[in-house]
């Protein structure tokens, strides 16, 4: 069974410490990590070096390799220094838009997980939900902070923090947990077969 030694999660925001949450349990059974039960020992604010709302792919991939690289940092500085075989892994995830349907402009919101080893970087992409046009309009025309443009479809706080507007969008079929399990699901899942990529590569 492989095993994580330490684990450092770039961001502090409820519903991606759930979401990661959730994914190792579904991947216990081929990977150990540490005791995820006190968030607060294994996440930490950082700086995506990405916009609030990223816009497509490479951005929004590139926003969550920034994550996993500082929190990868931030556990090398916090925790004792690993001895030989131990696994460090520095974990970002990233929320973006990519644009459908131009002409109509459809906008689907994804997640994107990066996890960093110290030298590889390790992707998985959660599948997309539409975001509705007026809110696209009012993130990327009227170039809107997220919280002020979501305003008319829900003034909720700290909705960013619980289910996400995906999750208010979506009328609680999926919500943003489940985005970034899938997400960091698929990323573990990668990082744990990486043995026969090489292969298969």
């Amino acid at each position: 069974m492989e095993i994580v030694h330490a684990l450092m999660l770039g961001s502090t925001n409820t519903a991606k410490i759930r979401g990661v949450q959730a994914a190792f349990a579904d991947v216990q059974g081929v990977l150990q990590a540490p005791d995820l039960s006190q968030p607060d020992t294994w996440s930490c604010a950082v700086d995506s070096g990405v916009s609030e709302a990223p816009w497509g792919f490479p951005i929004t991939v590139q926003g969550a390799q920034n994550r996993a690289q500082a929190a990868y940092e931030r556990s090398r500085q916090w925790s004792p220094a690993p001895t030989a075989g131990q696994v460090t892994l520095g974990l970002g995830v990233e929320s973006g838009f990519i644009e459908v349907a131009p002409e109509l402009f459809t906008s689907y919101n994804f997640d994107v997980c990066a996890l960093f080893d110290g030298q590889h970087y390790y992707l998985g992409i959660s599948p997309g939900f539409e975001y509705p046009r007026r809110l696209v309009h009012n993130l990327f025309l009227h170039r809107q902070p997220f919280q002020q443009a979501r305003q008319y479809i829900t003034t909720s706080a700290d909705v960013e923090q619980q289910a996400g507007i995906v999750g208010v969008l979506a009328g609680g079929l999926i919500d943003r947990p489940e985005m970034t399990r899938l997400a960091t699901r698929l990323a573990l899942i990668r990082y744990v077969q990486r043995h026969d990529y090489r292969q298969w590569d």
